[in-house]
């Protein structure tokens, strides 16, 4: 929780009242702030930009007509602020997107000229750099967000470098309860992300020798201290991300271990950290600054005190490299003080209300983190909670009850955020603010920041210490469990979610707390339709070049591949958990194929399967099943057929072809799930079932490769729809054109993931429907084609468009079991 420096004295100046005179226009100027920043968060979820000038003229004639009409004064400046934000936030956007990537700049080999900005970050395929170019051909941006394959030591900042790269625009996965990385590239200012190439790179004379560059310097070689004192202890790089901003070392066990007890708070520089810091800088200037009559004749000792603290803030700050989230909590701390530096007293509540209004004009973007709506509503759960009491707490047991209250504030306030984010809520997360995170940012952050400037490496030895202490307890904290989750509730439950939360934060003698309550409880038990018998859901999720799809019937989830082992950890738990599914009756892995089925291990690590089924069970894990054609099962009238491989191996023992083809035939329609079949094994499949094969919805063989389509295999699959799950600018160009352009011209619509994002389909009893994920949640900063647009409008007809009639459910079950029971 992001805790304002002086918040505590706001609500004293406030409810004292007796300092300076309270500005009476202060709910005129809270409304304003409000419709400003809900105006720029309205923008940030539409598919088109809204004109600006168009705006900006109903802002400013509303303004003016709150000068004549003094009875309707407060609705203009609510809608003239309203109408500002549409216009400054749609301005900053066209900016923003013309900095961009041009498509006909996609995977060219380019060179230029630039120098590395901040700290290289380790990732698994190599250091990531941040890339400010100088020099380049016409349409490259200005800001890259480049990977290279060579250690992170050949990458310092400062450098200036002549670079051969290969770029493509800002791209990444979209699925349901997935987060939106080319969100987060714009928020970042990245124009485009590529790779560098291994030929003709120059590291060039004289690095840059601007202010910011000798900031990254520091930053880096303090880094680099902190490494070398504690090298091969466990949570060296957590105090590196802790003191410089640093967390690409950190390791996947860590930050579960932090996000199931809610302390992301531990290693992720926040508002938590950088108030506390000012905070004890502040109490240590008042206290010195108070022995000195001279100095209190000339400054009083508070104010003094609040100024210090905010320089020692920034410091911190531009320590920790002046990232985004760092930046608004400088913004909401500078707003703060400046009220408190002022010659009038301002409410809390109007100064939470102008730090958020001054956050979202500086950053428009801030609206799409979650660490911004955690932060603020976080904060503002505190004020209210507190701001009738504080200033009155005269014992021990009064400031236990409020410190207690506190925890409670911000638990319950952060709750509605967590829940329709995440779609789950650490219980435990009181425990771990209670124990481990005061520790972490009140005793481990000093003395890392001490330590980063000691030579002998004792502090930091002691701050590694007492940082295993706070794990310790985590770890304690992360064995009870105590994790509540569910499916993804609407938008719409934030409303009644957070009107209970506010009358639960009223005192303890105010009436109807258990009536308001129930506000809580479409959030918490969100209604989703039950799928009739025989009906059921598909979802083809985009995890880049490789393939994971989820099948739904009323009462079973069944998971056919998985996609790579990092899709599989990055991907599929969020998308899984936001679809409700707590786990998985059957997870077939259709080969050994890494880019398919390499992500079993970590599909089993996030939630429970019962069964495991894969083509070899041997490479996929010990505890699979074989997948062999003649397996069937009926799941709420759903009928499940393994149509291949054959019970015996293939003759040329290719892993490749031996995949797992599954059909899912329902009331409504039917799916064949075809794996990375090719030729071969379709002309087998075609001699085996024939017209049986009939199917609604198709998944392209082999991503669309060149010898994964024959004529004979798809005319009697005969698919309305075919979806290719493909990467973006895949190396292998799947789907490849000229098999789209075939079944194209049999009439097939074709998805492809990389464009369209996720496919849903939604089989019903009498009809289906495919929803591509891009279309139904577009944002004007996606790039969404023509072909995009054919899909989403195709897609959602199918019956209507042809390929052949549908076969009766009771005919193609019965045509199948003929053919297995003749063989």
């Amino acid at each position: 929780m992001d805790i304002p420096l002086a918040s505590a004295d706001l609500v004293k100046c406030r409810a004292d009242g007796k300092h300076h005179k309270t500005n009476g226009n202060g709910g005129a100027v809270r409304a304003a702030a409000l419709a400003f920043v809900l105006a720029i968060a309205v923008m940030q979820r539409m598919a088109s930009l809204p004109t600006p000038w168009l705006c900006a003229a109903l802002g400013i004639a509303t303004a003016l007509a709150a000068w004549w009409l003094p009875r309707g004064r407060s609705v203009c400046i609510v809608v003239a602020a309203f109408a500002l934000g549409l216009s400054y936030g749609a301005l900053r956007a066209q900016w923003r997107l013309a900095d961009r990537l041009p498509a006909a700049l996609e995977q060219q080999s380019l060179v230029l000229e630039g120098r590395v900005v901040g700290l290289p970050e380790t990732a698994s395929f190599g250091p990531r750099i941040h890339f400010a170019v100088d020099q380049a051909p016409v349409g490259v941006p200005h800001h890259l967000l480049l990977m290279d394959s060579l250690p992170p030591a050949d990458w310092h900042p400062g450098q200036r470098w002549r670079l051969t790269v290969k770029l493509r625009r800002p791209h990444g996965a979209a699925n349901p309860g997935g987060g939106d990385y080319e969100a987060f590239l714009l928020g970042e200012g990245v124009g485009a992300t590529g790779t560098i190439l291994q030929e003709h790179r120059e590291l060039l004379a004289d690095p840059v020798a601007t202010p910011s560059a000798w900031v990254d310097r520091t930053r880096s070689a303090i880094a680099h201290h902190i490494r070398t004192v504690l090298a091969g202890e466990p949570y060296g790089e957590m105090l590196v991300a802790l003191v410089v901003g640093d967390q690409s070392g950190i390791t996947q066990s860590q930050w579960e271990l932090m996000k199931k007890t809610g302390a992301v708070h531990l290693v992720t520089i926040s508002g938590m950290h950088i108030t506390l810091l000012a905070g004890f800088a502040a109490a240590l200037v008042n206290a010195l600054w108070r022995r000195s009559a001279h100095l209190t004749r000339r400054l009083p000792a508070r104010k003094a005190a609040y100024a210090i603290g905010f320089l020692f803030a920034l410091t911190y700050a531009v320590l920790a490299g002046l990232r985004v989230p760092i930046l608004r909590a400088i913004y909401m701390l500078a707003v703060a003080v400046l009220a408190l530096l002022s010659s009038r007293s301002l409410s809390v509540f109007t100064v939470w209300c102008l730090a958020l209004a001054v956050c979202v004009g500086i950053d428009p973007w801030a609206v799409l983190s979650v660490g911004f709506w955690l932060s603020f509503m976080t904060v503002g759960a505190l004020l209210w909670a507190t701001s009738g009491h504080i200033g009155k707490l005269q014992g021990w047991r009064e400031k236990l009850r409020s410190w207690r209250a506190s925890q409670w504030a911000a638990t319950l306030g952060s709750a509605p955020i967590l829940l329709v984010l995440f779609q789950q809520l650490p219980i435990a997360s009181p425990l771990a603010y209670a124990s481990a995170i005061p520790l972490a940012c009140g005793v481990v952050t000093p003395l890392a920041l001490l330590g980063a400037l000691d030579p002998t490496g004792l502090l930091l030895r002691v701050a590694h210490m007492v940082l295993g202490l706070c794990v310790r307890m985590l770890l304690l904290i992360s064995h009870a469990e105590l994790v509540w989750t569910q499916a993804a509730p609407p938008l719409w439950t934030l409303l009644p979610a957070g009107l209970a939360v506010g009358v639960l934060l009223l005192p303890r003698a105010t009436p109807g707390k258990l009536v308001a309550s129930v506000g809580f409880l479409p959030m918490l038990f969100p209604h989703h339709p039950m799928m009739p018998p025989a009906a059921f859901r598909m979802v083809s999720y985009d995890v880049g070049q490789g393939l994971a799809v989820l099948v739904q019937t009323a009462n079973h989830a069944m998971l056919f591949d998985t996609g790579s082992a990092n899709a599989a950890g990055r991907v599929l738990p969020a998308s899984l958990q936001a679809e409700g599914v707590r786990r998985l009756d059957v997870m077939v892995l259709s080969d050994a194929d890494d880019g398919d089925s390499e992500g079993g291990p970590a599909v089993l690590a996030a939630l429970p399967v019962a069964h495991v089924m894969g083509t070899a069970p041997e490479r996929a894990m010990p505890a699979a099943q074989p997948c062999i054609a003649g397996k069937s099962w009926t799941w709420d009238g759903v009928r499940f057929d393994v149509l291949a491989p054959l019970t015996e191996a293939p003759a040329d023992g290719r892993a490749k072809t031996d995949g797992c083809v599954l059909r899912v035939v329902g009331a409504g329609g039917s799916v064949l799930l075809a794996a990375n079949i090719e030729r071969k094994e379709e002309a087998q499949l075609l001699a085996r079932y024939g017209d049986a094969l009939a199917s609604d919805v198709l998944l392209m063989p082999h991503h669309g490769a060149a010898g994964a389509w024959s004529a004979g295999f798809l005319a009697a699959a005969g698919p309305k729809l075919a979806i290719a799950s493909v990467g973006y600018l895949n190396p292998y160009r799947q789907p490849r054109a000229d098999v789209v352009s075939e079944y194209q011209a049999r009439g097939v619509i074709v998805c492809r993931t990389d464009r369209d994002g996720a496919i849903e389909v939604d089989m019903g009893v009498a009809a289906w429907q495919a929803t591509p994920w891009r279309a139904g949640h577009a944002r004007y900063w996606q790039d969404l084609t023509a072909a995009d647009d054919a899909c989403a409008a195709a897609a959602g007809s199918g019956k209507q468009h042809g390929g052949h009639d549908d076969i009766a459910l009771t005919t193609v079950l019965q045509g199948i079991e003929a053919h297995d029971a003749g063989h």
